[in-house]
């Protein structure tokens, strides 16, 4: 057992303590703490002794440690952070090694130094961090593995928030819920815990907690911690000592608590007033939880046992319950304010403190009890050996003998069994190095680097879960009776010895099945090798189903799934939705390890107990595919017409192309046919024909390049000359930008000048006024003492006068006359004075409606400028667009104008209305010191009367002094008005340095729209020349391309010429030997430039058949890409349908059972509610039989006679006086109501709810509940919600009790859905039919019998208007 630990720190004095001179109140001598009560004054008090008086003005106290941190110049004395963590700190973290829990928190008023001590600055942290830090310091024993996991809350009005938890700063939620485990105590449920390797994580999640805790700005504290913070580690450290696995495990709280305030001294309000209350309660339970275990403390152990210690009282307490008086190491650092303005909260922390070292703890070190027992029974055998000076054999006594040997054997069994489990799960974890565990949520998950089978047991009583690596290279799977033996063991029906392999090369996983092993992979048998691919499921034998994982696999798979939506390329829309859909069929593989073997592997006849649901799902399954199958069919009709149009055309254009073929070489025959007969021709008749030669085609082409080069010559030239055009432009619209830039800082220089003169304005006119409130004070002041020693010399007036009229009657009657005069005259001043305000009111509500209409016509206008602003800034605009958004930005200024002139009329109107409110005033105030003097002087006149001196003297004392009080008023209504004008003058100033500024403002707008223009200006001037460069461009391209023309055809010319190895080389020569005419030469270029058309129309063709090949090549084989891929994907889905269908099967076949028992479970819960009705109805009816026989008896008993009938009472008022005779002519429906309360309902009423539909949409969305009524020949329905059943029902219950007896359908959440409506239906149904009954049977009610012998629609709407049809429930859509 240790008690708590407790430290006390004082910090220096801050700034608000210094700006209120507060004095130094702590002073520390060691371990001792004094406290000094400066407002109690050092001087001897009457009965009071002088060491009593001390002992109230100075209070010592006396704690584990006393820091110092006020002066750091003070060396000696001063506690840095460093000594404050050497002094606790160090034991927390030995503490937490050593295996014991340790909790550190500090308290204090709110700014005394809490967060700092805890957590401190960056630069000099504070516990927490220096905990931490040493924590990972100490790791230095390699033989120990250390594990390390932290959490982070706050507890803010006394509910907790996780602050590790990423949420949005805008939605922060506080909902985590306190839960107490049996054994571990007190915890949070849905917490998240951080496992942490090094300090830099421990901070990083410190940083990050400390920037989303709740803060607030007090008066007290800038930075004020509203919200309790709870730090803690959980320390594990694992390891063998002596041959003996070893676990040690330390919790460790770190809290840093809000401080204690007082909302006077924080002037907190609103919600740091509901803050401070919340901290506040959690701190007193925390008090009150300290006081009463330093009681226990006290008192002693005996006492604790019926002493309750209320932890529950508030979230912290709960939460601390360890740490307070349980298994943990405390300590407690208290923080407080050295000034004597927090001396009541000092003094208060310093009496917690002094009464939190009173608890006492008990820590044990929490370790594994088997290592315990170990190490007790080892302790006990030294004891043993020690007590026999270890010699064993020489033990005497033979129990002790006995006794040492049961420890011995003991201990061996148990070190045995201990050590080979703990080295067997520790050789399992090296074995599998790429195994890991990690908490996710409420689960544990357990992740693995290497490819792995996980096996789906049959097994129903196994509860784990088998894992098998697949390591690089083989892995044999079969039989135990495998000779050599295999990898993984399997059993069952149908395994062979050595069923299959499994390859694993560079993470490509294959099966090779065994010879005749049946071996299943999603569903199909597989005789040959596979890949496997992730989530593929694996069936060997018939009972042994593995699921296959690949983590870098699933990691790529993962990727892709991302990238999915970026699928782009040739592939038009189709292929990329078939490629898509089938990653997500092969990423969408059902996990089967949650469904047990037995059932996946029902037969097809059990599942069909499933009902049409399993049917229809199957039927929609194979629809799907056939649909699928469709769309490849369509795929392939449209691939093969497609192929057959595309083979027609190329067929057609071969043909095409050997016409123009056939063409050419029949141009070239006649070509040739024609020189021939020309050179003939010429032969026979001696004409000489004239050829061009070649020296003329070259001379033809010299001038042709001439003429190309003047063109391009002359088109640079002009070039040159639009580009310098354009420089010139943009040079001078430079300049006159740079020109009008420096008028506009012109005038933005003046504009800032005028501010300075208005702000100079405004400085002096705020000097004045502080100087006119200042003397105003002073006057005040003097005027507030006159009028005091005023009303004290009326008083004295008023109690002599009184005292006088006491004496004489007539006077007396005088005043009372005056008195009733002065009431009188107040209520006419009351009057008119609310029917003055009445008629202000009106003009001033005016006014205001006025004001309020033209700042909205303002900001109509701002936001119209605003937008044509925002469109002339936009580069899109036509010129048309932009001088169109210009006049409209003009007619926007002249409605400013108006506007303006429209806001000074109703200033003016305003000012007239103030003034005449004003005059009125002073005219009426004027009017009522009339009438008040007037009474004061009959009320002078009656002191008078009264001959006293002393009155008389007091009267023209009174006098002068309210003369002089006057004066002092109207001297200060001078000084206001004197103020006003000058106010006035300001303002006036003002407004004309306003306009100065507008008209600048204004100017600076004009240049900078003059700047605008001319930049449009400058634009269109550089397109259209930029349009005159384009056309002499275009203009030079069609001349250079007749001069290439012309270049073609002498070229060509020049070609046919030269021809030597042809026959029409031979006849060109021949040609040119003779002279032609110009008509056969005519002829002969004609017949040549068709030639040449005829070439190139060849040319062309033989490019187009090759390009419209190619094209439908890719064509085709892009289409068999589609087909193909289409095939595999539906290959796949249908693979995949299989246990995609079983599995959904089974999951709905569980639904549909989980559904059934739930009604029969609802209607078992109807029936026994309907018993207890009837039982209870049943009992209420004997009892009323039962009462109603005592009272026939002791009234026969009474009258002596049964014939005589039977009188109304008050226990019977509803008996009828009837004679023997005349009791058989009655109804027998009506007689039998006499004699009992209850009868049987008549069966001619029936009401039923057949159907209800869903009304109206989003919130106001409800369902309405068509009740059926039928009454003989009468039937009608109404629509009602469940709401207006709810009024029914509390309607009926008032004025009926037995309805009591019933149990209404109650409220249920999410009641808005069709589950819900549809069991309140007939709940509802039942309810209603049962009020009818039980009111038939009630005589008071008009439903009874004796009330009306025959019921009708109008006698049941009379009984109720929930019966009763509305206005619009004509139709069945009526609301109700």
């Amino acid at each position: 057992m240790t008690s708590v630990k407790v430290a006390v720190r004082v910090r220096p004095l801050n700034k608000r303590e210094i700006d209120l001179e507060s004095k130094f109140i702590i002073q520390m001598h060691g371990k001792k703490t004094t406290i000094t009560n400066t407002k109690m004054v050092e001087e001897k008090l009457e009965g009071v002794s002088d060491s009593t008086r001390e002992a109230m003005r100075v209070k010592d106290f006396t704690f584990d440690f006393s820091f110092w941190t006020v002066d750091r110049e003070d060396t000696e004395t001063y506690c840095d952070q460093e000594k404050v963590y050497k002094c606790l700190g160090v034991d927390v973290v030995d503490s937490a090694y050593e295996g014991y829990n340790a909790c550190v928190f500090a308290y204090g008023q709110t700014g005394s130094g809490k967060t700092y001590t805890m957590m401190g600055p960056h630069d000099d942290v504070g516990l927490i961090p220096r905990i931490c830090q040493e924590l990972f310091h100490r790791m230095t024993d390699e033989t120990t593995s250390y594990r390390t996991e932290v959490s982070y809350l706050e507890i803010y009005n006394e509910k907790v928030r996780d602050l590790l938890k990423v949420t949005n700063a805008h939605n922060v939620v506080h909902n985590l819920r306190v839960r107490e485990h049996p054994k571990e105590g007190p915890y949070v449920q849905g917490l998240s815990k951080y496992i942490v390797h090094s300090f830099g994580e421990i901070e990083s999640l410190m940083q990050k907690g400390n920037s989303v805790r709740t803060t607030a700005s007090t008066n007290m504290n800038d930075v004020s911690s509203r919200s309790h913070a709870l730090f803690t580690i959980v320390f594990t450290q694992a390891t063998i000592k002596d041959g003996i696995p070893s676990e040690k495990m330390s919790k460790v709280h770190l809290v840093d608590l809000a401080g204690s305030e007082r909302a006077t001294a924080t002037g907190a309000t609103g919600q740091r007033l509901r803050e401070g209350g919340s901290i506040n309660k959690s701190l007193v339970s925390l008090g009150t939880v300290i006081k009463q275990l330093a009681e226990v403390s006290e008192k002693g152990l005996k006492s604790a046992k019926g002493h309750f210690i209320p932890y529950r009282d508030s979230v912290l307490t709960w939460l601390l319950k360890d740490s307070l008086g349980g298994n943990s190491r405390t300590i407690m650092v208290t923080t407080i304010s050295p000034a004597d303005v927090n001396y009541a909260e000092t003094l208060s922390a310093l009496r917690y403190a002094n009464r939190a070292k009173n608890i006492i703890n008990r820590p044990t070190v929490n370790e594994d009890k088997n290592v315990k027992i170990i190490r007790e029974l080892r302790e006990e055998i030294e004891r043993l050996k020690a007590m026999v000076g270890g010699d064993i054999d020489s033990i005497s006594a033979p129990k002790v003998k006995e006794r040492l040997h049961e420890s011995e054997a003991r201990m061996k069994v148990l070190t045995e069994e201990w050590s080979e489990k703990w080295k067997d799960i520790a050789n399992i974890l090296k074995e599998q190095g790429t195994l890991a565990l990690r908490k996710e949520g409420a689960g544990v998950v357990l992740d693995s680097a290497l490819p792995h089978l996980i096996g789906i047991d049959d097994d129903i009583l196994s509860t784990g879960i088998m894992l098998f690596h697949l390591k690089e290279g083989k892995t044999r799977i079969g039989r135990s009776d495998s000779d050599p033996p295999v990898d993984i063991v399997i059993a069952g029906e149908e395994v062979e010895k050595e069923h299959c392999t499994i390859e694993n090369v560079n993470n490509t996983v294959t099966l090779y099945p065994g010879e005749e092993a049946l071996c299943c992979v999603n569903g199909n048998i597989v005789s040959e090798h596979i890949k496997l691919t992730q989530g593929a499921v694996v069936v060997l034998g018939k009972t042994n189903m593995f699921r296959y994982n690949n983590p870098v696999e699933a990691a790529k798979m993962k990727e892709e799934l991302k990238k999915g939506n970026l699928i782009k390329g040739k592939a038009n829309s189709q292929f990329a939705r078939v490629l898509f859909s089938g990653m997500s069929i092969s990423l969408s593989r059902t996990s089967l390890i949650s469904q047990s073997m037995t059932d996946l592997y029902r037969s097809s006849e059990n599942l069909s107990g499933s009902g049409w649901e399993l049917d229809s799902s199957h039927r929609e399954e194979q629809e799907k595919i056939e649909e699928l199958k469709c769309q490849i069919k369509v795929l392939e009709d449209r691939y093969h017409a497609e192929e057959e149009e595309r083979i027609n055309k190329q067929v057609s254009m071969e043909i095409e192309l050997e016409k123009k073929q056939n063409q050419l070489n029949k141009a070239y025959k006649e070509l040739e046919k024609v020189q021939t007969e020309v050179l003939q021709a010429h032969q026979f008749d001696h004409i000489p024909i004239k050829l061009p030669k070649g020296a003329q085609i070259d001379d033809l082409l010299k001038n042709l390049d001439v003429k190309e080069k003047t063109l391009i010559e002359t088109c640079r030239q002009n070039s040159e000359t639009l580009h310098i055009k354009m420089e010139t432009l943009r040079s001078d619209n430079e300049v006159h930008k740079q020109s009008v830039q420096a008028q506009i800082t012109l005038l933005d220089d003046r504009c800032r000048l005028k501010d300075n003169e208005i702000q100079l304005l405004d400085d002096e006119l705020l000097v004045k006024e502080q100087a006119a409130k200042e003397q105003d004070k002073e006057d005040q002041k003097v005027i507030d003492a006159e009028q005091k020693q005023l009303d004290k010399m009326k008083k004295d007036f008023e109690i002599i006068f009184h005292e006088q009229l006491e004496e004489n009657e007539s006077l007396k009657e005088k005043f009372q006359e005056i008195e009733m005069e002065v009431n009188q005259l107040q209520s006419q001043f009351d009057k008119k004075e609310s029917e003055m305000k009445e008629r202000w009111k009106k003009n001033v509500d005016e006014i205001a409606n006025e004001n309020h209409e033209i700042e909205e016509a303002w900001n109509d206008l701002k936001d119209q400028e605003k937008e044509y602003d925002e469109c002339l800034k936009s580069e899109t605009l036509t010129e048309k667009e932009r001088r169109d958004i210009e006049i409209e930005k003009e007619q926007l200024e002249e409605a400013k104008s108006l506007l303006k002139l429209e806001e000074e009329k109703v200033a003016t109107k305003e000012r007239k209305i103030l003034d005449a409110i004003e005059v009125e005033m002073d005219r009426w105030e004027q009017y009522k010191k009339e009438e008040q003097n007037k009474v004061d002087r009959m009320k002078k006149d009656v002191a008078k009367e009264a001959k006293s001196k002393e009155l008389d003297s007091l009267s023209s004392k009174i006098e002068e002094m309210e003369t002089n009080i006057s004066d002092m008023v109207s001297d200060l209504k001078k000084q206001n008005v004197v103020l006003k004008e000058f106010e006035k003058d300001i303002d006036t100033k003002k407004s004309q340095f306003l306009d100065e500024k507008e008209d600048i403002i204004r100017e600076k707008n004009d240049l900078s729209s003059s700047q605008c223009r001319a930049v449009i200006k400058l634009e269109q001037e550089i397109i259209s020349i930029n349009e005159e460069l384009n056309s002499v461009e275009e203009n030079l391209s069609e001349q250079l391309k007749e001069i290439q023309e012309e270049r073609k055809s002498l070229l060509l010319l020049k070609k046919s010429q030269s021809m030597a190895d042809s026959g029409i080389g031979d006849l060109d020569e021949q040609l040119q030997q003779v002279e032609m005419t110009d008509e056969d030469q005519q002829k002969i270029e004609q017949k040549r430039k068709e030639l040449e058309d005829l070439q190139a129309a060849v040319d062309r063709a033989q490019e187009a058949l090759e390009e419209k090949v190619r094209g439908f090549d890719q064509a085709r084989d892009y289409e068999l890409d589609i087909i193909e891929l289409e095939k595999d994907n539906l290959q796949e889905r249908v693979r995949q349908d299989r246990i995609n269908a079983l599995v959904e099967q089974e999951v709905k076949r569980r639904m549909f059972e989980e559904k059934i028992q739930r009604e029969q479970k609802r209607q078992l819960e109807r029936d026994k509610e309907k018993r207890e009705r009837e039982e209870e109805i049943k009992r209420l009816k004997d009892a009323h039989h039962r009462e109603m026989k005592q009272l026939k008896a002791r009234y026969e008993k009474r009258s002596g006679s049964i014939g005589k009938g039977i009188s109304p009472s008050l226990s019977n008022p509803y008996a009828t006086v009837m004679s023997a005779d005349s009791e058989g002519e009655v109804p027998r429906r009506k007689s039998t109501g006499n004699l009992s309360k209850f009868e049987e309902s008549p069966k001619s009423i029936i009401i039923t709810i057949p159907m209800y539909r869903l009304q109206c949409y989003g919130s106001d969305s409800h369902y309405e509940y068509e009740v059926k009524i039928v009454i003989g020949d009468d039937v009608w329905s109404v629509m009602r919600r469940y709401s207006k059943f709810r009024e029914f029902h509390m309607d009926i219950k008032s004025k009926i009790p037995e309805i009591n007896a019933l149990v209404f359908p109650p409220k249920k959440l999410f009641s808005k859905t069709e589950k819900v409506a549809a069991e309140r239906r007939s709940q509802l149904e039942f309810y209603v039919n049962s009020v009818i009954e039980i009111c038939s049977k009630i005589p008071s009610c008009c439903l009874h019998s004796s009330k009306n012998e025959f019921l009708s629609k109008q006698v049941l709407c009379d009984f109720n208007p929930f019966f009763k049809k509305g206005l619009f429930e004509n139709s069945k859509y009526g609301t109700g």
